[in-house]
């Protein structure tokens, strides 16, 4: 009777163990306080390397240790990222557009396809985009923003502070 208490015991720890979500992604967020929006700009840690849209490199990896952390951090766990879709974004020129069905990619575009969420309908209205293309005001073709990002990453993940 003992051994087999012990048997159940170790075995109901065990699942416990391997049904907790493992928190090892993490959403960076940053700000530039030359722009009026919060957010200004995405990336995503996984497995040891930043993905991110860099305006000048377009889809990119880098070692993480290479960037800063963002200004707001997100844990998320590793089962939301969709490696292939974000092994895909790599390579692909940077979109000044912001255009959702080409092939190239912007910072949110390159998370939010790595998260498989859906773009909705975007808006410009109080973004710095609007001094320079005023029609993008309310352009309402499909995106992800940073704060939808924001928004995603907090519903399924924990923000975590600096040290």
């Amino acid at each position: 009777m003992h051994g087999s208490m012990i048997k159940s015991l170790l075995l109901s720890l065990l699942s416990l163990l391997f049904s907790v979500q493992s928190f090892a992604a993490v959403l960076h967020f940053y700000s530039n306080p030359r722009v009026p929006q919060p957010l200004f700009h995405v990336t995503l840690e996984y497995k040891s390397y930043v993905y991110e849209a860099d305006t000048r490199a377009g889809g990119r990896r880098v070692p993480a240790h290479h960037l800063p952390a963002g200004h707001i951090r997100v844990e998320i766990p590793d089962e939301l990222v969709n490696e292939q879709a974000l092994l895909g974004q790599l390579g692909l020129p940077f979109d000044y557009q912001f255009v959702w069905d080409n092939q190239k990619t912007y910072c949110s575009k390159l998370v939010g396809i790595a998260l498989n969420m859906k773009p909705l309908p975007m808006s410009f209205a109080g973004t710095h985009y609007v001094k320079y293309y005023p029609d993008w005001i309310h352009r309402n073709d499909p995106g992800i923003s940073p704060d939808q990002i924001l928004e995603f990453g907090l519903e399924h993940g924990r923000q975590i502070y600096p040290q």
